[in-house]
């Protein structure tokens, strides 16, 4: 069997990682369709993509022609089906619910051709509990974006997943200059993403016990690993809406009330603070704590 090629995009929800995911393409000359149920979401998401390639160009990450080209490669489409017929992959991105991504999942089997290969960008949910709905579960696939500038991609098939199909996406990774983390062996949460989550859950679990503050967590992490920003920094990056969710997964999974998210980040959540995306989450955002000069220090700002 000959190795797929993949040159054509289709991405299911415009939301932050649809969006970033979407930018990987685009950036590297893949034809790329965006499709989200929620028009404002299509229009946000074409908004941001291109503030993310102007960015780039001025920090020099990226040379300056590319803004048209890339732009025309990106278009958005009113249907699912419009998305997901004749393109090579899609990616579903909707958000972490093993109903939702299940009924998406088997609308996308309907439209799309039979040769397309359907991935999703879970972060928890393994690809067995999703292939089941389509008729090519030796076609599905689980990968797990970062931030805009993170190179690493956990990659993961279900135990039906075709070697072939495998190597197709790992290949179309590296075109994308990405850096493939492949996991042999499926298991809820993939593997490095699994270490990340033992962190995440150890932050919250302190937080919540009044043991320490979320910035001291991270003034910690950063001096012991000297990154430019901590765990809690982070999960606002991810969205404390999605961190949620994911913790979610583990909980209804294991049942273990260690499991379960803390109730502080429950209310957080309900007062709208998700990080980033709302403007304040751990730190107020678009300038954090974290990224001021006396921040390691424990010094605020005069």
């Amino acid at each position: 069997m000959s190795i797929k090629k993949i040159n054509k995009v289709g991405i299911v929800g415009a939301g932050t990682m649809g969006r970033r995911i979407a930018y990987g393409c685009v950036i590297k000359g893949k034809e790329t369709r965006l499709y989200d149920i929620a028009p404002e979401a299509l229009k946000s998401a074409q908004q941001a993509i291109q503030v993310l390639i102007e960015e780039r160009i001025a920090q020099r990450k990226l040379p300056e022609d590319i803004l048209e080209k890339a732009l025309s490669l990106l278009s958005v489409k009113s249907s699912l089906s419009e998305c997901v017929r004749e393109v090579d992959l899609v990616v579903e991105t909707v958000p972490e619910s093993l109903e939702l991504k299940r009924k998406v999942f088997a609308e996308i089997d309907r439209y799309a051709d039979p040769e397309t290969i359907i991935g999703t960008n879970t972060s928890s949910i393994p690809g067995s509990r999703l292939a089941d709905v389509t008729s090519r579960p030796e076609k599905v696939f689980n990968f797990n974006w970062g931030p805009p500038d993170d190179l690493k991609v956990e990659v993961m098939g279900n135990p039906q997943t075709s070697a072939e199909i495998i190597e197709a996406v790992l290949n179309f990774l590296e075109e994308l200059g990405m850096i493939p983390i492949l996991v042999k062996k499926e298991i809820l949460g993939y593997a490095t993403n699994r270490i990340w989550r033992a962190i995440k859950k150890e932050c919250l679990f302190l937080i919540a016990g009044g043991y320490i503050s979320a910035e001291d967590i991270d003034r910690g992490w950063m001096l012991e690993w000297g990154t430019s920003l901590g765990p809690c920094g982070l999960m606002d990056i991810v969205g404390l809406d999605v961190v949620h969710d994911i913790e979610m997964i583990y909980y209804n999974e294991s049942k273990d009330p260690s499991d379960k998210p803390p109730q502080f980040l429950v209310e957080m959540i309900k007062a709208g603070k998700l990080g980033v995306k709302s403007g304040e989450g751990f730190y107020k955002y678009p300038n954090p704590a974290y990224k001021q000069p006396n921040f390691i220090r424990g010094k605020k700002e005069s």
